[in-house]
């Protein structure tokens, strides 16, 4: 019998990567990698990839090169907003996405080439790939060696190893083998449809000129764009090449995946919604028709295949084993599309997985355990985070004002609070990890508040008829919310920083938030309120009323005449009252004279100070 230190099932983005890693960090390590599909060329979603997965494929994988030269470069997130119709042309419709590449690189993957390509290098490295390999059976042995039996050939194959690495996606072969249970998620019911479409002319094919500058003529077509609308989006995203790949000299156009997720709460079976989602091939050409934009841009292309799933996301009871057994990708968990999270937990589940192994090898018993439990309760946070920021989201989707908040505090929150650590490999340290998951509670109220508060939003407009008022002609630059974190982000984390990143994120979003939910028109920008609004401010404040306002301005009213007695002692100051549509009063010196006069300029300066504030920053 073969024996190998690491047996990984699937070799896939999940599993390819992880052998890569595996032999890369530790060339001494026996690895065998066992796909059940004869030969790699199917079509997987899962293209996009944002900035945590390309850093560490970049980074942690040396595959900056090969990136760059085979597959595509990607142009950021960019979003469009609609018409109740449904019938806006592309250029009239708002948009929010960048006028260039963004500041850390990012790719868009066909994943049939990555896949084939990483099997020929990890055979390079030295790993052993079987591909035609159909695990058939697992015996995990707490205290001595694995067996897994696979068929190959027709013949059945049985070897011996260290460690057992499940990469085989939603079949979930270790966990169906273990018993380990695998549960639909109820806290988000999407569901997704998608296809790849030859000849689509693509965003840069429309030309015209004011929005083509608009952008500063930066590639629209290499975004991961979406369409945005209530309870649902439609992705586009280019392929590079094709399934044969480029050494073949098909003059065939190009791909480009296209693809619908939507809540089944709100446009599903059982919904009533006037378009209802798509399950088949002809309900997703019908359901792509019915909206302009969509229509216009696949206007002469060729569909070449159709996938569906019925439902999204899910999780598993377990991730990682003390008995050295673990998964990674969809063999464990997958929360939504949305802002591509995918490949983002395979890189995480992957560093993880590696630190683990490279503990065990060197004997470290006490320092592994405590790597399997660390990892395995942020891995346990990291999903229901993710899936908390998506939980209420669907609703908000399809209005420009709406979303345009949502993003701005969501990018800030990933690139601080996520990639961040990632490009400082903090997100392997145990003492960080630890540190992290004191503030689990407060991270998952926070999301959790927040999707309440646009939720409500998105309810009061709807009711006002504002739902869509601001989806055409607007733009937004993508990049608003993050430009502060350029120069910052790398291998060392100020901590301060970003406690006050934090805060300013959750303050700028919030503060317009109120302003917007209670019609009023001055607030958002004031520095005072802003400084006010700190996340555990935020937390407290769980309905937005004009009651709540007062009090809340009444506070801010206190601290300015405490400042103002200060300044002018012998003015006379009684009291500051300050208006949610930006009033000044000034209590105490009599009206007309000098000193009120004086008095009130300096409250009014105060009062009308600037926060910066996120909301409204423009690049």
């Amino acid at each position: 019998m073969r024996t190998f230190d690491v047996v990984i099932i699937g070799s896939g983005i999940a599993g390819g990567l992880l052998a890569r890693q595996l032999r890369l960090t530790c060339p001494d390590l026996g690895v065998l990698v066992l796909e059940a599909a004869a030969a790699i060329d199917d079509y997987k979603v899962g293209e996009s990839t944002v900035e945590v997965a390309a850093n560490y494929m970049v980074r942690k994988l040396n595959l900056g090169t090969y990136l760059y030269q085979h597959q595509l470069p990607k142009n950021g997130l960019r979003f469009f907003f609609d018409s109740p119709g449904r019938d806006l042309p592309l250029p009239r419709m708002s948009e929010i996405g960048s006028d260039h590449m963004p500041f850390h690189p990012s790719f868009q993957l066909e994943r049939a080439r990555l896949e084939r390509d990483l099997v020929a290098m990890n055979r390079a490295s030295g790993a052993e790939v079987e591909l035609g390999a159909k695990v058939v059976d697992v015996a995990i042995d707490a205290g001595g060696r694995h067996r897994v039996v696979y068929e190959q050939g027709g013949e059945r194959r049985e070897v011996a190893c260290r460690w057992v690495c499940d990469a085989s996606g939603r079949r979930h072969v270790l966990w169906r083998k273990l018993g380990v249970k695998v549960h639909k998620e109820t806290r988000l019911n999407t569901a997704a449809a998608w296809a790849r479409y030859r000849g689509v002319a693509g965003l840069d094919g429309v030309t015209d000129p004011a929005w083509r500058s608009r952008v500063r003529h930066t590639s629209r077509h290499l975004s991961t764009n979406h369409f945005m609308y209530d309870g649902y989006w439609i992705w586009f995203i280019p392929l590079a090449g094709d399934l044969e790949g480029t050494a073949n000299a098909d003059p065939r156009p190009a791909l480009m995946s296209v693809g619908v997720v939507f809540d089944k709460d709100r446009i599903g079976e059982g919904s009533g919604a006037a378009l209802p989602g798509p399950r088949t091939r002809a309900e997703f050409e019908r359901f792509l028709g019915a909206h302009r934009a969509a229509r216009d841009l696949l206007e002469g292309a060729e569909l070449e295949d159709f996938q569906a799933y019925a439902h999204l996301p899910y999780h598993a009871d377990r991730y990682f084993s003390t008995d050295r057994y673990a998964v990674t990708g969809e063999a464990g968990a997958f929360t939504d599309p949305f802002y591509s999270p995918g490949s983002d937990f395979i890189a995480t589940a992957n560093e993880f997985i590696t630190q683990m192994i490279l503990a065990d090898v060197r004997g470290d018993r006490s320092g592994f355990e405590e790597r399997v439990a660390a990892y395995e309760a942020y891995y346990r946070f990291k999903y229901d985070s993710t899936l908390r920021l998506y939980e209420r989201m669907y609703p908000v989707f399809g209005s420009f004002e709406l979303y345009r908040l949502k993003y701005l505090l969501d990018f800030n929150n990933y690139y601080n609070l996520v990639v961040w650590p990632f490009m400082a490999d903090r997100v392997t340290d145990v003492g960080w990890i630890r540190e992290e998951l004191r503030f689990t509670d407060l991270v998952l109220r926070a999301l959790s508040t927040m999707g309440e508060h646009f939720s409500a939003l998105a309810s009061d407009l709807r009711a006002r008829g504002e739902y869509h008022a601001q989806n055409e002609g607007r733009f937004a630059n993508g990049l608003n919310g993050v430009a502060q974190l350029q120069t910052r982000l790398g291998p060392s984390i100020d901590e301060g920083f970003r406690r006050e990143q934090v805060d300013r994120a959750y303050g700028s979003v919030f503060a317009a938030l109120v302003e917007r939910r209670l019609g009023e028109r001055s607030l958002s920008d004031r520095a005072r309120l802003v400084a006010e609004l700190k996340l555990p401010q935020v937390l407290v404040f769980r309905d937005i009323t004009p009651e709540r306002l007062s009090r809340l301005l009444e506070r801010l009213g206190e601290r300015m005449t405490r400042e103002l007695r200060d300044e002018f002692p012998d003015a006379g100051v009684e009291r500051i009252n300050l208006g949610a549509a930006g009033e000044v009063a000034v209590v105490g010196p009599a009206e007309g004279t000098k000193v009120h006069a004086e008095v009130l300029s300096r409250a009014r300066a105060l009062w009308d100070a600037s926060a910066g504030s996120l909301a409204h920053v423009a690049l």
